[in-house]
């Protein structure tokens, strides 16, 4: 007795151990976490340094070389790239794939510490942040302010004490990033005159408020047997403090009010966020890798309409919603569920003729996929985009399985055999093939495991929810469905195996006369694959399907050295002119302050995002027409997988460095290699530059009227408002004291203001210093090698890189190396035929050790270049592409084929001995022949709303669906008439 038996024979163990585990599986449900994608490790790190007032070659020179030097130490470091602008730079590293980033995150913040004492006293500590996909906002929060001329301090305030608190405190938050905040700062405004007057300077509100900010610490105090800190302290905490601070001189008692002006007031900003044409704040919330998303929606939901109750007079915005992502391929699995299983009823309604299958059907799926929860949640998967793609996939093989197992159940009680007899034969016969089927599929999946980068890591998830949901499907078909169809009926059949199997049939004869003309047939095959050819030329290779997106994204970099109040007036006249068009924009000008992002912008530098139906090629023409000085790129708002893949990369990137010197080569000696692109028809343009003022001391100056240097250098720092005297220190926060000027024009500045000599005389400054303009890149860009100039060309060929480093040498004294993504792709189609071999490898294997044979596994192979043959034409007829999705789809559909040619081969094997080969081949054709037929027609109905489906989930799964039904018509083809030929033709020559 088969243990299928055994269980067949106790009906009862088995429903209540199915009842046990559909409980799990409902729990498993409301514990696996929810996440856009898997919580992969990316090997990369960011570190990040700000350093205002300094420019971005004396920056790169003093500061981000020798750190990006000390980090050339760090273990497993693959490349390092540093990117540098006015106050700000950027260092990426990036480690080999399977880097613990942990580990190197610690690493690299050790080795930040060692050179940390040779930086300036007076710089933020540079920040360091690990890449991961879970650092990807879920979604943006705008709070923007009712009133038309709000105090942009107060909105500030509020939002990082209240609002960011709030959000924080929900369980499913990890953490809230805010940019386009303003920062405070006590502003104190010498009175010129009265100064003047009194014989005083800057340096003496300098001295005075040093001296009247001071922390004296503590004393213990002992009264018998009680102790207690007695603490002594002079500081101030208000601007009231500052403005009644005393002081005596020459022989009155005055205070700071009398001599300056105390202002609370925002700093000088470098960067503003507008909702719309209003100002305002940003949140970006950021998930609990382990928290549900869709819990955390529901909450911030709850939290937003709160908020809305509590604070009339603020708006709130929510854009740029990820997790629509995640909903729309929940939609898809139970889209695929519902048309799955709907089809799957009627077209086993049409082949039984009876309710008992399609019911079957409609149980065994739910009861599949709640079992694959419980491998979801014993494995560590959570559900996510790329693993309920897996799921999806899945969701197909359940009904073919499924289908499987019923009919050949049927088969047999046709044969005369009562029901338990019937499903444990029936079960028994299909269960080996349909294991080695399983095995299959996963072959083809589990090698993209080995592919490096983030593909491999996100592969993870797709492979390992498929193969829970093989084995899980496997499960359901070999042991409920028999014990279900045992339990709906007692009723014994009086058919017979010559009644109940015919092999007289149009299939039969259509077959024969395939038979009769193998060679011709085989020919017609050949010629079929060569075709392929063709739409392998002529389909466009990109990673993702293109979707419809809901909003645009424009970089907007000016080009001109303007203010931060001249770029917000430019985007405001931008927005006005397209507001018909726009329903919605959210306008990122100059720097941002998010703390986790890797993006930099500088005071003339903007990024807009429009919702609505604006038009790219419109708005390109606008800007360029507007501002013809500027560079745009406008591509589609990003989503998770933009975020997670990153930009596109030029085909070939020429790295130019000078081989003399450490600097950055000069425009001049760039020209020989750009005339020569030129000359070629390719237009590449240089990084672009920007104008500074360089401030020269006349020291010898300074020695003859005998004034002290770093008089200057207050003086220079207090006209510009750079110049930090002390610290406020309240309840909430730090807020620095600046001494600082009225605004008024530079050279006007320069040219009113005076400075007190040693003898106490008063001077001009604009005698001691010279101001003269200079052009410098904007961005400075290094490599592990050094400073270097990056040229991004357009189109790749060995004979362009040869014709370049021809002219490099010949022309000039610079030293050029290759990169690019024409370079990635390569190391990628080279992964990607090592693993196409080790699948097919792992896939002969398998077939062999299921079939004992070294040439029957060949029958079946051959049938997946047939299925790769029909998936893409119908991807070329149909204007599609080859990308991520429908390589998945082929994938699916070889799956599909495979399992079907397996299934015949089997049956064939089986027959061969007792009934010849001819009887043999016609017997499987005919036993297999409704399998086949309902496992492709179930598919491919189940997938055909898909086409003519619109929104962002149909347009993700419209080139799986082509694949998948392009393949199947062929590859259902290939298992009715191609493995038949080819069975007939291998078991000839073995006998």
């Amino acid at each position: 007795m088969s243990a299928l038996t055994f269980l067949l024979q106790r009906p009862t163990a088995v429903l209540t151990v199915t009842v046990g585990l559909l409980v799990l599986g409902m729990v498993s449900l409301g514990i696996i976490p929810v996440s856009l994608l898997p919580e992969t490790a990316i090997p990369q790190i960011a570190v990040q340094i700000n350093y205002e007032g300094n420019a971005a070659t004396e920056l790169e020179r003093s500061i981000v070389q020798p750190i990006r030097n000390q980090l050339l130490q760090v273990n497993r470091l693959e490349d390092i790239r540093s990117e540098t602008q006015d106050g700000q730079a950027t260092i990426q590293l990036t480690f080999e794939f399977g880097t613990n980033t942990n580990l190197a995150f610690i690493e690299v913040n050790e080795q930040i510490d060692q050179i940390a004492s040779r930086l300036p006293r007076d710089m933020q500590r540079p920040s360091v942040l690990k890449a991961s996909v879970t650092n990807i906002p879920v979604f943006y929060l705008s709070v923007v302010s009712k009133e038309a001329k709000a105090n942009p301090l107060e909105l500030a305030n509020f939002t990082q004490t209240i609002l960011k608190r709030r959000i924080e405190q929900l369980p499913q938050v990890a953490f809230v990033d805010v940019s386009g905040f303003a920062q405070p700062q006590v502003t104190i405004l010498p009175n010129e005159r009265r100064l003047q007057t009194l014989g005083l300077t800057v340096g003496d509100i300098e001295r005075l408020l040093k001296e009247n900010n001071v922390d004296l610490g503590s004393i213990l105090l002992q009264d018998g047997q009680y102790q207690y800190n007695l603490r002594f302290e002079l500081k101030v905490s208000s601007k009231a403090d500052i403005e009644n601070i005393y002081f005596r001189h020459e022989g009155q008692v005055l205070q700071l009010k009398d001599i300056a002006e105390v202002k609370l007031e925002a700093q000088s900003r470098r960067g503003l966020f507008l909702h719309n044409d209003r100002e305002g704040v940003v949140l970006a919330i950021r998930k609990q890798a382990d928290a549900q998303l869709f819990a955390l929606q529901e909450e911030f939901d709850v939290l937003i309409e709160a908020f809305a109750r509590d604070y009339p007079e603020l708006n709130f915005y929510v854009s740029n919603d990820q997790s629509k992502l995640l909903e729309v391929s929940i939609d898809n699995l139970r889209t695929s569920l519902l048309y799955g299983a709907f089809f799957a009823v009627i077209v086993m309604f049409l082949f039984f003729r009876g309710w008992r299958a399609p019911l079957l059907i409609a149980i065994a799926i739910p009861v599949a996929l709640l079992l694959s929860l419980i491998g979801f949640y014993s494995l560590d998967i959570s559900i996510n985009i790329i693993s309920l793609s897996g799921l999806i996939l899945g969701v197909g093989l359940m009904i073919d399985n499924s289908i499987i197992v019923i009919e050949n159940i049927q088969q047999y009680r046709a044969m005369g055999y009562d029901w338990l007899e019937a499903s444990a034969r029936g079960a028994n016969e299909v269960i080996r093939p349909l294991i080695s089927s399983a095995l299959t599929t996963c072959s083809v999946f589990l090698p993209l495991l080995f592919l490096s980068g983030i593909a491999g890591e996100l592969f993870y998830d797709q492979a390992v929810s498929i193969s829970v949901a093989l084995a899980a499907s496997l499960l359901v078909a070999y042991v409920l469905l028999p014990t279900l169809m045992v339990l709906f009926t007692k009723k014994r059949s009086a058919v017979t195996i010559q009644k109940a199997i015919s092999t007289d049939s149009f299939y039969t004869r259509s077959v024969d006369v395939v038979l009769k003309r193998k060679g011709w047939f085989l020919l017609l095959f050949a010629i079929l694959l060569s075709l392929a050819f063709f739409p392998i030329q002529q389909l466009e290779r990109i990673t993702f399907p293109e979707l419809s997106r809901t909003a645009v994204e424009i970089g907007i970099d000016w080009n001109e050295s303007i203010s931060l109040a001249e770029n917000e007036r430019r985007m405001l006249q931008f927005l006005a002119h397209n507001s018909d068009s726009t329903q919605t924009a959210n306008s990122f000008i100059g720097e941002q302050q998010f703390l986790l992002t890797k993006e930099q912008q500088s005071v003339n530098q903007a990024k807009i995002w429009l919702f609505g139906t604006a038009n790219e090629t419109a708005l390109q023409a606008q800007l360029s027409q507007q501002y013809p000085k500027a560079s745009f790129i406008l591509s589609p708002l990003k989503n998770v997988f933009d975020e997670v893949f990153g930009a596109e990369v030029a085909p070939l990137i020429v790295q130019l460095q000078s081989v003399e010197s450490d600097e950055l080569p000069t425009q001049k000696q760039m020209q020989p290699i750009l005339s020569f692109l030129a000359n070629k028809g390719l237009d590449v343009a240089l990084p672009p530059t920007k104008e500074v003022y360089e401030v020269r001391i006349e020291r010898e100056k300074l020695l003859l009227y005998n004034v002290n240097h770093e008089t200057i250098l207050q003086r220079l720092r207090a006209l510009f408002n750079g110049h930090t005297i002390g610290t406020l220190n309240t309840a909430n926060a730090y807020i620095p004291i600046t001494v600082g000027e009225q605004e008024s024009d530079l050279y006007n500045r320069l040219n009113t203001a005076q400075i007190r000599s040693q003898k106490g005389k008063l001077l001009p400054l604009s005698a001691f210093v010279t101001l003269r303009q200079s052009e410098q890149y904007k961005t400075v860009i290094a490599t592990k090698s050094g400073r270097a100039i990056l040229l991004e060309v357009p189109v790749y060929s060995e004979e362009l890189i040869r014709q370049v480093s021809e002219v490099i040498r010949a022309q000039t004294n610079l030293a050029v190396t290759f990169s690019g993504q024409a370079f990635a792709d390569q190391k990628t189609i080279k992964e990607m035929a090592i693993i196409l071999t080790i699948s097919l490898l792992l896939l002969y294997l398998i077939l062999a050790a299921q079939f004992e044979s070294l040439l029957q596994p060949f029958i079946v192979m051959l049938t997946v270049p047939v299925g790769i043959v029909g998936s893409l034409f119908v991807l070329y007829w149909f204007g599609q592409s080859l990308n991520i999705v429908s390589i998945i789809g082929i994938i699916v559909m070889s799956g599909i084929v495979v399992n079907d040619a397996i299934l015949k081969v089997d049956m064939m094997n089986r027959s061969v001995k007792e009934y010849g080969l001819v009887e043999a081949i016609h017997l499987a054709g005919v036993r297999r022949l409704k399998p086949i037929l309902m496992t492709s027609i179930t598919t491919i109905f189940a997938l055909t709303p898909v086409l003519f489906a619109s929104g962002l989930g149909a347009e993700l799964q419209r080139p799986l669906a082509y694949a998948v039904i392009g393949g199947l018509v062929m590859g259902t083809l290939s298992s009715l008439y191609f493995v038949p030929i080819v069975y007939a033709t291998f078991y000839k020559q073995k006998t």
